[in-house]
């Protein structure tokens, strides 16, 4: 199915004594019916007036929208059409159609040959499978296909009219579980029935009018059909069809019976304003089974020319997919081996210069550890006070009667030994100092005479003082 944005569809409606042509168009903004016009036409009987007919306004329309052939759906009226719902054992679903096809004769007045048939399976429950079979005389169907082929045109489906009206409410509309929805198409002489619960359908009934009170004649059938008055009440009634109107609507409302009676929903596919939608609500469906997947996938058109279409349709979409797929394959080849080349390149790159790489951060490390044994040494230099600075301060501080026989330094600290006039001055006299801290006796003075030569004998205090370096007094 071409699910292309901005494109077109053709849906081809003929009715008994009507032609409906609609041209939908699925655009970003979402889907728009871009025409949509009505013809009627001579009586069946009138065959080749009729055609002429058909032709001319199918040509005419095409010319005036440059409408593509290659994407027309057709629709038959429900007349021309048996609807069966059945149940068959779970063992024919490998070979469901020609098991169908067999029974052709027990499902239709018609034997296997003179009919078109498809299926649509609606689930599967205890071993049995529940599915819709629709039947269709050739001499019904044939009439059209040749119709069309004189205007150069292969349907790509055929479908009754009650299909394409389901498809367009189930597209507009996800119904819960258990809930019930009837749709009524009503037309002069007849009007179809479809039930709905949920999403499955459940019955299709075609009754032909016979009274000029609607209303009765629709609640007796829903009544034949074996439905509880109490269900109606859960029960949503959908009305469209070219003999409804406000009159029908209101006369069912005013039963009161119903959860809701109104023209079915339409809001996701824009519609010109002079159209009345819901009196040709089911030519509006025919054509949106070729823009979105049908929920009811129904099509009568003969397997050999379906056949012919799927498969080159198929075809197209395999060998497209596989030519993109190729396409992005070498694509995502190229970009590997490249991106592969230079990778390797790069590791043989860094794979050569590794060596050097590491001695480079050898002589980092080297480096960093000379400058951290440099730093802290420059750090103890900074810090420490020279011999000669203590020597300078001593000389300045001491008086000339101090003798200093012996002096230690060991960076920290120092320590003095000799002789003074008065050995407890001196450490009044260090502790002014600011090079000098906690200036102690490390012995008890004692006093000595000494001889001087050609002098007289004097009496000096021997002592031993220590004292701490004070490098921050230094800076201050």
């Amino acid at each position: 199915m071409d699910m292309k944005f901005f494109s077109q569809r053709l849906g081809i409606d003929v009715r008994q004594n009507l032609l409906v042509l609609t041209l939908l168009q699925r655009s970003f903004k979402g889907l728009k019916v871009v025409d949509c016009s009505v013809h009627p036409l001579p009586p069946e009987e009138q065959k080749e007036e009729r055609e002429t007919q058909v032709v001319n306004l199918v040509n005419g329309f095409l010319l005036k929208h440059h409408i593509s052939k290659n994407h027309i759906s057709l629709s038959i009226p429900r007349e021309k059409v048996l609807v069966r719902f059945l149940k068959l054992p779970v063992t024919t679903r490998e070979d469901l159609r020609r098991v169908l096809e067999y029974a052709t004769s027990k499902y239709t007045p018609f034997e296997k040959e003179e009919v078109y048939f498809d299926y649509h399976l609606l689930g599967e429950e205890k071993e049995m499978l529940s599915l819709i079979a629709i039947y269709a005389r050739r001499s019904d169907i044939d009439p059209y296909l040749s119709l069309l082929k004189k205007i150069g045109i292969k349907p790509n489906s055929i479908q009754p009219l009650s299909t394409a009206a389901i498809n367009l409410f189930l597209y507009h509309l996800r119904i819960s579980e258990g809930e019930i929805s009837i749709l009524i198409d009503l037309n002069e002489s007849t009007f179809e029935i479809n039930l709905l619960e949920g999403m499955d359908w459940k019955e299709s009934l075609l009754i032909p009018i016979a009274s000029e009170d609607r209303t009765s004649a629709i609640m007796g059938t829903l009544k034949q059909l074996g439905m509880d008055p109490s269900a109606f009440a859960k029960t949503r009634l959908f009305l469209y069809g070219l003999d409804v109107d406000e009159t029908t609507l209101s006369s069912l409302k005013g039963l009161d019976e119903f959860k809701e009676v109104s023209t079915p929903p339409l809001g996701r596919i824009k519609v010109p304003s002079e159209l009345k939608p819901y009196q040709i609500y089911p030519s509006l469906g025919v054509p949106l089974r070729e823009i979105s997947r049908p929920k009811i996938d129904l099509n009568l058109l003969p397997q050999e020319m379906r056949k012919k279409v799927r498969r080159i349709g198929k075809s197209m979409l395999i060998l497209s997919i596989s030519l993109i797929l190729v396409i992005s394959l070498a694509w995502w080849m190229k970009i590997y081996f490249q991106y592969k080349g230079e990778l390797d390149s790069v590791t043989e790159e860094m794979r050569k210069q590794k060596p050097k790489v590491e001695a480079l951060e050898k002589l980092k490390r080297e480096q960093e550890a000379f400058a951290k044994e440099i730093s802290e040494l420059e750090k103890i230099r900074s810090e420490e006070i020279s011999k000669i600075e203590i020597l300078k301060e001593l000389t300045q501080l001491l008086p000339s009667t101090v003798w200093i026989w012996n002096l230690k330094y060991n960076g920290r600290e120092i320590e003095i030994s000799g002789f003074a006039d008065s050995a407890s001055d001196l450490i009044s006299l260090l502790d002014q100092s600011p090079l000098f801290d906690k200036v102690e006796f490390l012995a008890p003075v004692t006093k000595e005479r000494q001889i001087i030569m050609g002098g007289e004998p004097r009496e000096k205090e021997r002592f031993r003082v220590k004292a701490k370096i004070e490098s921050r007094r230094r800076g201050s």
